[in-house]
């Protein structure tokens, strides 16, 4: 190999080096800001509560997730593929049920994907994801942990682990992940942020998404997916899309992917999604 190919090569891996700790940088810089502002909120809660103790309060803390979401004020749905920033409360789950259409070089693929999602205990929840299940060869099971979580439950910071676990009879290799999440929710825009490494494969990816409110039934979904490896090119793509809530249990979507770097997996995917909670 020649001396300009080998500079070339180191250049490319620097690049990538330098995306990847740049995506990290940004993400981490998002976790400590939306803790402090869930705080702030709390804070204010605090006032407005006037003579209410704190250990009263603290002593409510762990219901008021569920009772939130029992008594419907927290309605927004759940993006396309993006992990929810906080674990499920106990005794919810929630399951996204995905038909996708990928055009790639000339021939249109189709396949299906399941996202299901539950709370185990308070803090504690469990995601069992797969998003292309004949295209990808694992599925991950992951324990998510809520480290910081405001009062209602609704924002805050989540460490977890991942495990992927092989699907097809060809693939016999699992290994590990960590990485954490984040969210920040109000009545009207839900920010959903999830980052995670894996060791072996020396790779960084995630996705943060946006969901807002315009009515009782319309939710405009983005999202923005990154993938950066050790040696390659980084693949990021955005979605855009809509779901429509057909009850309190129900919705349904329809959303639209593309590549926005240069290196690519597919031309352009289609995707239908059915989200069922109960």
């Amino acid at each position: 190999m020649s001396q300009h190919s080998e500079h070339k090569i180191h250049l490319l891996q620097s690049e990538n080096r330098i995306s990847s700790f740049s995506l990290l940088c940004l993400l981490v810089i998002a976790v400590f800001l939306q803790p402090a502002f869930c705080q702030s909120n709390d804070t204010m809660k605090e006032m407005d509560m006037g003579g209410q103790t704190q250990d009263t309060m603290k002593s409510t803390e762990p219901n008021q997730a569920k009772m939130n979401m029992d008594e419907g004020e927290m309605d927004i749905v759940h993006p396309f593929f993006t992990h929810m920033g906080m674990p499920e409360a106990v005794g919810h789950s929630a399951l996204r049920l995905s038909g996708v259409a990928t055009r790639e070089e000339g021939d249109t693929l189709g396949d299906v994907g399941f996202h299901l999602e539950t709370g185990l205990a308070d803090r504690i929840g469990l995601h069992i994801r797969n998003d292309r299940i004949s295209n990808n060869a694992h599925t991950e099971i992951m324990l998510q942990y809520a480290a910081i979580r405001s009062r209602d439950g609704m924002s805050g910071f989540s460490p977890f682990i991942e495990l992927e676990v092989p699907t097809h009879e060809d693939e016999r290799h699992a290994y590990g992940l960590f990485g954490f999440s984040t969210m920040w929710s109000t009545h009207g825009l839900e920010l959903n942020q999830s980052v995670e490494y894996s060791p072996e494969e020396e790779a960084l990816e995630g996705s943060f998404s946006m969901v807002g409110k315009v009515s009782q039934r319309l939710f405009p979904v983005v999202e923005f997916i990154f993938a950066a490896a050790e040696g390659a090119t980084p693949q990021n793509s955005m979605i855009g899309g809509l779901k429509y809530r057909i009850n309190k249990y129900t919705a349904f979507g329809i959303g639209y992917q593309f590549p926005v770097t240069e290196a690519r997996e597919f031309n352009h995917q289609v995707l239908l999604q059915m989200d069922l909670e109960w």
